[in-house]
């Protein structure tokens, strides 16, 4: 996707993200981030669990609230979405084995869905992600968040043609991965990153709805308009995505264009 040279190591230092150490030793990842000691770990796993609601201060959050937290309030499949959730991160863990940097643990859990029904290869999601890191280092991001992988997945889609697929559901993992409120735990400065391009794909959602004639996943209507924002993707490519995702759909036997199909359809589409 790019003349660059594929960067696979950050020679820069990591810096730890629950004390802010130099890691100088193999980090341990969990979550997206990096920590220098499995303590820091899970100090950052029993912050998450042992949130409390309701000393937050969502008005913090800013945009995120409306953007991405509430969506689900609106949608017609949460039930349905809920019941896959589970197995969609069945290769949350193993895919940090192959993160060089910071990422938004909403877009790891993405790579791991789309290797969730047995039709997409590892290494068809391993090139994705070696991609997107190398496109996040040229243009001088602090990570990748969910904006930028669609930015990627985007110009990655080959072969937008639809054939029937199977289901195999892997084991789901032993530790569930509740991502909802993430957001509350994230570096503001890559908060701010994901926040921006939210708002530069906005521009371009009346124009994905446009091309929706059935329920989708309102996240996914975003992962198409950051599609979008990639100049090598046009409006034909994300017809024709959406178009194999309602293929999905009557595969699986849905009830819309959820996450999980969404992403199996993108990755499907990809080369090796």
């Amino acid at each position: 996707m790019t003349n660059e040279k594929i960067i696979q190591d950050d020679k820069t230092l990591q810096k730890c993200a629950v004390c802010d150490g130099d890691i100088i030793e193999k980090p341990v990842k969990k979550m997206g981030n990096f920590y220098c000691s499995i303590y820091c770990a899970e100090v950052n796993r029993e912050r998450m669990e042992n949130l409390d609601m309701e000393k937050l201060d969502f008005n913090e959050l800013g945009d995120v609230i409306g953007k991405f937290m509430n969506t689900c309030q609106k949608c017609v499949m949460p039930i349905q979405c809920r019941k896959v959730r589970s197995y969609c991160a069945s290769y949350f863990d193993e895919l940090h084995e192959y993160i060089t940097m910071h990422w938004c643990c909403h877009a790891l859990f993405g790579l791991s869905a789309m290797l969730s029904d047995g039709t997409v290869k590892k290494e068809t999601v391993l090139n994705l992600l070696r991609e997107t890191e190398n496109y996040a280092r040229i243009n001088n991001y602090n990570g990748v968040n969910p904006n930028i992988l669609a930015i990627v997945s985007g110009e990655l889609l080959d072969d937008l043609s639809y054939t029937p697929g199977t289901d195999v559901i892997p084991p789901e993992p032993k530790e569930e991965h509740e991502h909802y409120l993430a957001c509350v735990n994230c570096d503001r400065v890559y908060m701010d990153e994901c926040v921006k391009l939210t708002a530069e794909a906005e521009t371009m959602i009346s124009q994905v709805e446009k091309m929706i004639d059935f329920p989708y996943c309102g996240h996914m209507k975003y992962d198409l308009a950051h599609m979008l924002l990639n100049p090598k993707v046009n409006n034909d490519k994300v017809k024709k995505l959406i178009e194999k995702t309602k293929n999905i759909v009557d595969e699986k036997k849905f009830r819309g264009g959820q996450y999980r199909i969404h992403l199996l359809a993108a990755a499907r589409s990809m080369k090796e």
